[in-house]
């Protein structure tokens, strides 16, 4: 094997994707791991340059006094599963690299060893892994937001097994995301790891909306005999559909109350097939464009929003579990908002989920950032399977009405050609739901601003990033300045805004202060209500989150300063400025 692929996988290999891992029988291994920290991944690659068959992932001890083994897991680093290395060790604050992880568990009893079919599930893993049970090398897989699992049938019977992996973070040019990002790159295992059982036949995927002509729609995926049928219930409304392997629909029953934003409702879903069953609930509406405006269940919807990364409400972690994702949409149904942007990347399940309780739409995105290699075809490749497992995942979801495929990225051939790809496959995933990007502007002089990127022709609803006020632009002019496209779509403005410190106050001509970031809002408010295509707006950002961008002594500290709360907790002026607004609308 070259030492590039050594060192960097290409591909994810020997790993499935599967939906409803949260309602199956699962065993978390969660909790107190090993870990190895490797920066010039000796654990895998010899001095020679070359596989090292002895390497860590065997967690050798030395078999008597006069052998040499260079490392030891029982007397390493511990680290918490699920979690970020960054923020648990103050030695890799930046630390960017491999790092070794190793936990033992116990397999699964006798009896079902050989009855039914076993899988270690991860949430996520950043950026790219390999993972090794008892001494050998199972898979790998590239990407750090998007879940994945590793088939262990077999290997996991009676008795304590070894599981490892093998994490790296590094930036690299062709990685998705690539060299540079305005967030902190957390290493890690990041989200959840479980053993999952299934029968020997089962649903690797299954899946249930409304499409816009108000059809049930949705589909299964059969793992093991193809030919077993598989049934999906309404149960309380009395609806019913089989299918073997592929897409069905159902017709709305009579009385099927709809989810709403603001006043959802889910509905108790039973999937069969054969030994497998599946309990979820799930809501059903509408989404679609009609001109420069949004419906939802046929009713126009100005969204209200505010965009999240996926950090935690505290500590600066990265944020994973339901208790995170409860807090940080707290925070957003305080400010009135009845829709959030997750950027720049796939965020936990639960946040989506719990978006599904609430009545929150929702915006799901993928990590295409800046500086992709867009004329890569293996790039593209693993944009693509980014794209199976962002929409996989998500798409019985209610909340769920858009998927992003990219972040300002500039115009160009390669570029509009790439995203393209990316936007056809979501729709061929999930031809129910809107696509889109945010799109970046530029200064401009003038009042009236234009936008003619090729992206917006392939996408149903063009999204603005613009930062009048802030890094361009007059403030004072601002209320002026108007947005069209060429595309007769509506636009979102997916971020816009202004950085303030938390408890640092001035006048509104002084930059970093609670007052200055809340003037910019107030122009920004006054120029969004005089927008004739503008169907919301998510301003960036909920709360100040890490990045090593932002390295103002005594202001940034290693944090972008745009939250409307800091970055534990403390609301800002200018979260009472978005909020009175949104009272408005």
């Amino acid at each position: 094997m070259p030492r590039d692929e050594l060192l960097n996988p290409p591909s994810s290999v020997n790993t499935v994707l599967l939906s409803n891992v949260l309602l199956r029988e699962r065993r978390s291994l969660a909790g107190t791991w090993r870990a190895i920290v490797d920066p010039y991944d000796s654990g895998y690659i010899s001095i020679l340059g070359t596989r090292n068959d002895r390497g860590w992932f065997r967690d050798f001890s030395p078999r008597d006094q006069s052998d040499r083994v260079e490392y030891d897991f029982d007397k390493s680093l511990e680290i918490q599963v699920p979690g970020d290395w960054n923020t648990q060790h103050e030695s890799l604050h930046f630390y960017e690299g491999t790092v070794w992880y190793r936990t033992k568990f116990d397999g699964v009893p006798a009896t079902d060893a050989d009855t039914k079919r076993h899988f270690i599930h991860f949430g996520a893993v950043n950026h790219t892994c390999r993972v090794f049970v008892d001494g050998e090398e199972l898979a790998t897989h590239v990407g750090g937001f998007g879940p994945f699992a590793v088939e262990v049938t077999g290997r996991v019977g009676p008795g304590e097994h070894t599981l490892i992996v093998q994490v790296n973070n590094r930036r690299e040019p062709d990685r998705i995301p690539a060299m540079r990002t305005d967030w902190w790159n957390f290493g890690g295992i990041t989200r959840s790891v479980d053993l999952v059982s299934t029968p020997k036949t089962f649903l690797r995927e299954s899946w249930l909306t409304m499409n816009p002509e108000g059809m049930i729609v949705g589909g299964a995926t059969v793992d093991g005999d193809a030919s077993t049928e598989v049934t999906v219930e309404l149960p309380a409304l009395g609806a019913k559909a089989t299918v073997t392997n592929g897409a069905l629909s159902i017709t709305a029953p009579d009385g099927l109350e709809l989810w709403n934003p603001g006043k959802p409702v889910l509905h108790d879903v039973r999937w069969t097939c054969g030994e497998d069953v599946l309990e979820d609930e799930v809501g059903f509406r509408t989404v679609e464009v009609k001109g420069t405006q949004i419906f939802v269940n046929g009713q126009n919807v100005w969204l209200k929003g505010i965009a999240l990364h996926g950090e935690g409400p505290s500590g600066g972690k990265r944020a994973h579990g339901p208790d995170d994702a409860s807090t940080l949409l707290d925070w957003a149904q305080d400010l009135g908002a009845n829709f959030v942007r997750l950027g720049h990347y796939q965020h936990d399940e639960h946040i989506v989920r719990e978006a599904d309780r609430r009545g929150l739409l929702a915006w799901c995105e993928l990590p295409v950032y800046w500086g992709i290699a867009f004329g890569d075809s293996d790039v593209l490749a693993n944009a693509l399977a980014q794209t199976d497992e962002l929409v996989v995942r998500d798409r019985s979801r209610a909340s769920v009405i858009f998927w992003s495929v990219a972040n300002e990225t500039l115009p160009g051939d390669d570029r509009t050609s790439f995203l393209g790809a990316l936007a056809a496959r979501a729709k061929e995933l999930d031809p129910t739901r809107l696509t889109t990007a945010a799109l970046l502007t530029l200064p401009s002089n003038d009042p009236v601003v234009h936008v003619t990127d090729e992206l917006g022709a392939l996408i149903d609803v063009v999204a603005i990033n613009q930062y009048l006020g802030w890094y361009y632009g007059n403030r004072q002019e601002l209320p002026e300045v108007e947005f069209t496209t060429a595309f007769s779509k509506p636009i979102i403005f997916s971020e816009l805004g202004a950085g303030a410190k938390a408890g640092h106050h001035g006048s509104e001509e002084e930059i970093w202060t609670e007052e200055f970031q809340a003037a910019v809002y107030k122009a920004q408010i006054a120029m969004i209500e005089n927008q004739s295509e503008c169907a919301g707006m998510s301003p960036w950002i909920l709360k100040d989150f890490r990045t090593p961008l932002r390295v103002l002594p005594g202001i940034q500290d290693g944090y972008n300063r745009k939250g409307l709360f800091s970055e534990e907790g403390q609301p800002k002026l200018a979260a009472d400025v978005l909020r009175a607004f949104y009272q408005t609308r």
